[in-house]
């Protein structure tokens, strides 16, 4: 999958502040002449462009999307979801990207090429670290593939025990062994799915 950055992420950052901020309107379109008016001025500047469009936050024709709209008010959790929709690969080889090291987010971004410069890469890690600071994944947590597998493992259990002739009265005694894990709404998703699936 082919990824973009920008050359300037002060420019992105600063940009995407004001919007958090409130310090400016959400624009109609985020082209060069508004990034002008905003005293962007440089063509290295306008490579923020690409990056927005990137995140869908605004369309090919750079017009502003509902996400730019909706980062105005909700900044973490509409960058989270972007950024896990953008760089949906690799999420799912890190299911925190934003705190893995340097040298792991360059072999991601290198991937199989060997044509990329280091400068290049120090860009893509830039931008990708940049926008991270915008999101909240407490807000739209990630899970470990590991911990959803267990918990339809545990449903699965469930349904065959379940599955007796009609007349049968039976006294199931379940014990669970939950993953390790700060994060409560891990534990919400495997009751939800245990009551979704054994007792329906």
């Amino acid at each position: 999958m082919s990824y973009t950055y920008t050359n300037k992420v002060g420019t992105l950052k600063e940009f995407l502040e004001k919007i958090k901020s409130k310090a400016i309107r959400v624009p109609e379109k985020v082209n060069r002449d508004y990034l002008k008016s905003l005293g962007y001025k440089s063509s290295n500047d306008f490579t923020i462009i690409r990056v927005l469009k990137s995140i869908n936050f605004i369309d090919a024709s750079n017009v502003s999307t509902q996400n730019l709209k909706d980062f105005r008010v909700n900044s973490g959790e509409i960058m989270a979801r972007a950024l896990k929709k953008t760089y949906s690969e690799l999420f799912k080889i890190y299911p925190n990207p934003c705190e893995r090291s340097k040298d792991e987010l360059e072999d991601f971004f290198a991937g199989e090429k060997t044509d990329v410069s280091k400068t290049t890469l120090g860009y893509y890690l830039a931008t990708f670290n940049t926008l991270c600071e915008f999101a909240d994944f407490g807000i739209v947590p990630v899970i470990p593939k590991a911990e959803v597998k267990e918990a339809k493992k545990i449903v699965e259990v469930a349904k065959v025990t379940t599955q007796l002739p009609s007349g049968v009265t039976i006294n199931l005694n379940i014990q669970l062994t939950l993953p390790a894990t700060e994060d409560a709404t891990v534990y919400d998703k495997i009751f939800k799915a245990l009551k979704e699936n054994l007792l329906s």
